[in-house]
């Protein structure tokens, strides 16, 4: 809300008059201060508090900002100008409006300068986009303007399954419509990301361009003018590497205008009417599509039967694809089926799959030490349950035959895998009562140590320690 002003004259001048009728019209909009009109109109919040004083009428450039600002018609508020232009006599003095245009057109100018930068802070794609055609239509539909407000759009997966990719390239999509900026949050502890809602919504705020003395000290109150800002706006806002329900629960709105894009290995659960899209691997041909974008089309067409090898090695698993072949393209010199061989052979396949800062191994290291000791236990038992398998298959395991093997009861394993698969470790099948275990992540829990004292000491049924 803005301050007071002050009284107009009380003459019934055509400037006082156009000047009540502004008053009116900001009214009717709510009071926005002259700062958040001078956001919209792109004139200064001076030259806007001058149009509204009544001393002069303003240009009409200036006046039809304020209208629009407002919420105004613009041939409205272009006849009504005119109308009272022409009652003052103003429409007779052309060469004093010409120079009324300049020094209004000057003001313009300093105050765009003045006026922070729209937010663009979504970061450059970490790889080639490849596919995801079907999941991408559905994404559409789910982020798409209906009659009411838009739920956030969560997108889940196992790890290295290219969630932020995904919803970096959904976001590109959806910014066209969504002009008032862009809005990025890592939420990955790499990226020091540990922050509650309350900092989140603070720098967000700052990111909008609201000046640190106007941002509430109040938590509760920081986070609900951040959550009005996205129902009055067009913004899009991705959170991503979401980890607990905590971190974004008070940040999350349906808002009308504005979109949200979550990403997180977990379903989150806990958190209620938010719309959930299930992120797969890569099918086969959209495999080969990535393997192409970063080796090169004709290097890879010299070896088709090279691509296919790579592809069923890395379970189709995007990230594994794209670090093997940034491994292979650092290596044009080689034989594209040598390289392949010699990459994929032996057991230490995924302790390879590492390039630069970036490695899948980091990956699954990472959900595995944030698991509780019986859901280790029962990655480690799923892995070893039969001999590896080839490398084009899914290990699957029955929820009855792994709790016989536990002596546990079906129930509380049955949650214990579902932690798995929220640990983005483990994928559920079309078959009830069946999981599937990736290739890769069979390597990983294979190579675990084995269980300590305290993990396979006899535990009540349904009890589930603690780490």
């Amino acid at each position: 809300m803005g301050r007071p002003e002050k009284p107009l004259a009380q003459d019934a001048g055509p400037a006082t008059a156009f000047a009540r009728e502004l008053r009116r019209l900001r009214a009717a909009a709510g009071s926005p201060s002259y700062r958040e009109l001078a956001r919209r109109a792109l004139f200064s919040a001076s030259v806007l508090s001058d149009a509204a004083a009544g001393y002069r009428l303003p240009t009409l450039q200036v006046a039809l900002a304020f209208a629009e600002a407002c919420g105004g018609e613009r041939a409205v508020w272009e006849r009504r100008w005119r109308e009272a232009a022409c009652a003052a006599g103003d429409e007779e003095r052309p060469a004093a409006q010409a120079v009324h245009r300049v020094q209004e057109t000057q003001l313009r100018a300093a105050a765009v300068r003045a006026l922070p930068p729209t937010p663009a802070q979504l970061p450059m794609e970490s790889r080639p986009p490849a596919g995801r055609t079907r999941q991408l239509s559905r994404a559409r539909v789910l982020t798409a303007l209906s009659d009411g407000p838009v739920p956030p759009l969560l997108v889940h997966g196992q790890t290295g399954v290219g969630k932020s990719a995904f919803a970096l390239r959904l976001a590109r999509e959806l910014a066209a419509d969504l002009p008032d900026g862009q809005l990025y949050v890592n939420l990955d502890p790499a990226a020091d990301g540990r922050k509650d809602a309350a900092g989140i919504a603070g720098n967000l705020l700052r990111a909008l361009g609201l000046a640190p003395e106007h941002v509430p000290d109040d938590p509760a109150a920081r986070v609900g003018l951040y959550r009005s800002v996205l129902h009055e706006r067009r913004l899009l806002v991705v959170l991503d590497g979401v980890r607990q329900e905590r971190q974004v629960r008070e940040l999350l709105v349906a808002a009308p205008h504005s979109r949200i894009v979550l990403t997180a290995r977990s379903r989150l659960l806990g958190l209620d009417g938010v719309r959930r899209l299930a992120l797969p691997v890569l099918d086969r041909d959209e495999s080969m599509e990535l393997l192409a974008s970063v080796l090169g089309a004709e290097r890879l067409a010299s070896a088709p039967r090279a691509g296919l090898v790579l592809a069923e090695a890395c379970g189709d698993l995007p990230l594994a694809l794209a670090l093997a072949a940034r491994r292979l393209a650092a290596r044009p010199e080689s034989l594209l089926a040598e390289a392949v061989a010699q990459l994929v052979a032996g057991d230490d396949f995924l302790a390879r799959l590492r390039v630069g800062d970036e490695s899948l191994t980091e990956r699954y290291d990472d959900a595995y030490r944030r698991l509780t000791p019986w859901a280790r236990l029962v990655l480690r038992r799923f892995a070893a349950t039969r001999t590896a398998p080839s490398v084009d298959t899914v290990a699957h395991e029955s929820v009855t035959a792994l709790a016989r093997s536990l002596e546990r009861a079906a129930e509380p394993v049955e949650d214990l895998l579902d932690t798995l698969v929220d640990a983005g470790l483990l994928e559920r099948t079309d078959v009830a009562g069946q999981y599937g275990l990736p290739p890769l992540v069979r390597q990983f829990a294979r190579a675990q140590p084995d269980p300590t004292a305290h993990e396979t000491d006899p535990a009540p049924h349904g009890a589930v320690p603690t780490p």
